[in-house]
């Protein structure tokens, strides 16, 4: 009985370590990532080990994290406060955001300073939500550009369907040209990423300022992550054009800068 125990969480961690690897290969918005953060700063106190941090955002190759509020003095008790609903706090995950290359997210996970990887499957981890609930997207309520997004998001998102980034790209190019930001901002990613289309960081950025130009927090800063990877772009400017458009502009400097 206690080998077969052994073996069994055996095979789980087996399991769990491959499904870790797959997710950092290819990562997704609201993976949660598991710390050993001893890796990352060595004044740390002798309980704080572990930390949790999740993925806000994907910029091209650029992952966006922010870290919880929390740190932990073992793994089981990092785990556990996922099982006790802590994340699903607005307030858990800290408002400073860290942007590393999807190499760099290799290299912590092969250190083991990521050693683990969880995607949630309807907003839940270890059986709890890992974020606030919110109310879906009305596509009842008419905005121009809006019902082309949500059908570009379906068929992006449609692993059975052999056209659908296809029609995902057609789609989210109606949106972005009626001017709904989130269209425009799905647009710009798949040319940074070169899906249906040619790679191209210019188009990326224009597509990105005509949603920074409607005040949309998230283009403004995918626009500055983008910036530092095109030769002759200049942020200052960028943001100065924003003001004079009569944009609200509030950026962290960490949240345009690549964290090393």
């Amino acid at each position: 009985m206690i080998a077969s125990l052994i073996l069994s969480k055996y095979q789980q961690h087996h399991e769990e370590q491959t499904l870790s690897n797959k997710f950092i290969s290819a990562p997704k918005i609201n993976d949660i990532y598991f710390l050993d953060f001893r890796l990352f700063n060595e004044s740390l106190r002798p309980k704080e080990k572990y930390r949790i941090a999740k993925v806000f955002d994907i910029t091209g190759d650029v992952i966006t994290l922010r870290y919880g509020d929390l740190l932990f003095p073992s793994k089981h008790k990092a785990a556990d406060s996922i099982r006790f609903g802590q994340l699903r706090y607005t307030e858990y995950f800290q408002p400073e955001r860290f942007n590393f290359s999807h190499h760099d997210i290799q290299t912590l996970r092969d250190t083991g300073a990521i050693y683990l990887v969880k995607r949630p499957f309807q907003n839940k981890v270890f059986g709890n939500f890992v974020s606030p609930s919110r109310p879906a997207e009305n596509s009842s309520s008419f905005i121009l550009g809006k019902r082309e997004y949500l059908s570009g998001v379906a068929y992006f998102e449609d692993p059975y369907d052999e056209q659908g980034f296809s029609k995902a790209f057609q789609y989210f190019t109606q949106s972005a040209k009626l001017g709904f930001p989130k269209g425009q901002i799905r647009l710009a990613q798949m040319y940074l990423e070169g899906i249906e289309t040619e790679k191209d960081l210019t188009l990326a950025l224009f597509w990105l300022q005509q949603a920074a130009l409607q005040s949309n927090k998230r283009a403004i800063i995918k626009y500055g992550i983008v910036c530092q990877q095109v030769e002759n772009c200049n942020l200052s400017d960028f943001y100065q054009f924003l003001i004079e458009s009569g944009v609200n502009l509030k950026v962290r400097e960490s949240a345009v800068k690549l964290s090393s």
